[in-house]
């Protein structure tokens, strides 16, 4: 009787976990912190940028694309991520955020 109740108390917190989501970054607070991760770019990819070169871009030269965290717990949890581009003089860097938090997660396309 006590294995039947842990495992339904188990599986009662594994639907609660899969199906509790904190609530995503609309698309124009991804965009705020994609252009905030570019003004302030991480240690490991400063050489790959000049000096304020992402200043002042225009509204329009950003796209945002919402989609699935690669990974088997994030698969399992369900979690999104943001994937930001800017285009701006022949560069589009791409900023990946967390779609929750809006932390970095990585970025790619910048010696394009």
């Amino acid at each position: 009787m006590k294995k039947v109740a842990v495992a339904l108390v188990g599986i009662a917190v594994m639907v609660f976990l899969y199906m509790y989501q904190p609530p995503i970054l609309s698309t124009d607070e991804a965009i705020i912190r994609a252009e905030e991760h570019l003004q302030h770019i991480p240690m490991e990819w400063e050489r790959a940028f000049e000096e304020n070169e992402f200043q002042d871009v225009p509204w329009g030269n950003f796209t945002a694309e919402l989609g699935p965290r690669r990974g088997v717990w994030n698969t399992l949890l369900h979690r999104q991520q943001w994937e930001v581009t800017v285009n701006h003089n022949g560069k589009e860097p791409t900023v990946v955020i967390d779609a929750y938090t809006g932390k970095f997660l990585e970025m790619w396309g910048l010696l394009n």
